[in-house]
């Protein structure tokens, strides 16, 4: 149950985050590939964004999917 908390929480920070953490990601892929770390509002920025929505939604749906599995299978009012 634990895991799936921590999936959520962490997808849903990068949610809130995603545009931050897409420039840092593309500055960082632009450094190390030679590529032109000027432009920071451009299409390959837009690239690692939508792949961190797609990143964070697996987290997430992932994590509910932990969660509901936890307690149908093991439910915590149940007993060991």
């Amino acid at each position: 149950m634990t895991l799936s908390l921590v999936f959520i929480t962490v997808g849903l920070t990068w949610l809130l985050l995603r545009k931050r953490i897409a420039r840092r990601q593309y500055f960082i892929a632009a450094r190390m590939l030679g590529w032109g770390a000027d432009d920071l509002d451009g299409d390959r920025v837009q690239g690692f964004e939508k792949f961190g929505i797609f990143f964070c939604s697996l987290l997430i749906l992932a994590g509910v999917i932990i969660l509901v599995l936890t307690l149908v299978l093991r439910p915590p009012w149940g007993g060991a």
